[in-house]
């Protein structure tokens, strides 16, 4: 039941741009990629599949704990059921229909999209309290009132990352409808080559890149994002780092970090920094196949780090040293 319930809960439908000044609903909710299958997936895909971690309940109960690598067809890579078919088009046609060149419009484009998604699996989760409430029927009094409490803290982590990722949605639903692409800024790197691996995915930076603290997470303190994604364009790959233009911000830092590292370790910081933090990343079968013992090592404990139900922060650290067979950087851009 409770695993039924949990499925039930991330295939619900809903269009994340009903209702907020973007016009109304047309042609039904959609699977929604988050990745586009064409321009980008499909560049990394062997015979229309690519591999992703994946951190289901059952599976890692047969896996003594750990996470599973299972491939996926790219219709089914990096969907959710967050817009209707209108919105979809209409929103993000600069990012799916045009090559991403790191306009404005394009950073703001994914941003909200990624933030989006953020935002969905949040509601989602926050729609199992009732499923996992119950699920402490039969056990002893002490273990209820320890299960009881342990919901109250998942319950209250997960709202105060609603709060902020709802925040964050309404300012960038608000430069969409006023068409001020401005409130995002971004850096964009370019690699000489295609890298083995896509994503699109947010989070909450508590430290930078080397460490130090950037945000405190105070009850009371809203929390800014920083967005990473990335395309692909004419056999060179491009990532966009994205943060909402305020003074100091997080993403901006990290983004700074990792323009100052030298080309040839700028692609394994990405690679190492998103799996620590994005759930929304996916692998060359190949590539991925390849990695050394040592390297499997580094990402699974990346991709592991800070996975639990009480969303406690990664702090698995990264390997710089460790290339991973990647492209350099041939060239940066702030937008």
């Amino acid at each position: 039941m409770a695993v039924s319930n949990m499925q039930r809960a991330y295939q619900q439908k809903k269009c994340c741009a009903s209702d907020v000044g973007l016009g109304p609903c047309e042609g039904g909710v959609i699977k929604a990629h988050t990745v586009s299958r064409g321009p980008n997936l499909s560049k990394i895909a062997k015979d229309g599949h690519v591999v992703h971690y994946t951190a289901s309940i059952p599976e890692m109960n047969k896996n003594g704990g750990k996470q599973s690598v299972r491939k996926t067809g790219i219709n089914n890579a990096s969907v959710f059921n967050g817009f209707c078919k209108k919105h979809d088009r209409d929103l993000f046609s600069n990012i799916e229909n045009e090559v991403f060149i790191g306009r404005q419009d394009q950073c703001l484009a994914a941003a909200y999209r990624i933030v989006s998604r953020e935002l969905y699996g949040k509601d989602a989760q926050s729609s199992l309290k009732e499923t996992l409430r119950s699920a402490d029927k039969g056990k002893t009094f002490f273990d209820q009132l320890n299960h009881q409490k342990w919901l109250r803290d998942i319950d209250a982590g997960n709202e105060a990352a609603r709060r902020d990722l709802q925040a964050t949605h309404d300012a960038l639903v608000k430069a969409l409808v006023n068409n001020q692409p401005g409130i995002i800024q971004s850096l964009v790197l370019e690699f000489d080559n295609i890298l083995p691996f896509m994503f699109a995915g947010a989070w909450s930076p508590f430290s930078d890149f080397f460490g130090s603290k950037l945000q405190d997470g105070y009850e009371d303190e809203l929390l800014e994002q920083v967005f990473f994604s990335s395309f692909v364009h004419e056999n060179k790959s491009r990532i966009c780092i994205s943060w909402q233009k305020i003074s100091n911000a997080p993403g901006k830092i990290i983004a700074d970090q990792i323009q100052a590292l030298p080309k040839d370790q700028q692609a394994t910081a990405c690679l190492q920094i998103v799996v620590k933090h994005v759930e929304n990343i996916f692998f060359n079968p190949d590539w991925f196949e390849a990695l050394s013992n040592q390297q499997v090592v580094i990402i699974d404990q990346l991709a592991a780090s800070g996975l639990d139900f009480m969303g406690s922060v990664p702090s698995t650290p990264l390997s710089l040293n460790e290339r991973f067979g990647l492209p350099n950087a041939t060239r940066a851009f702030l937008v």
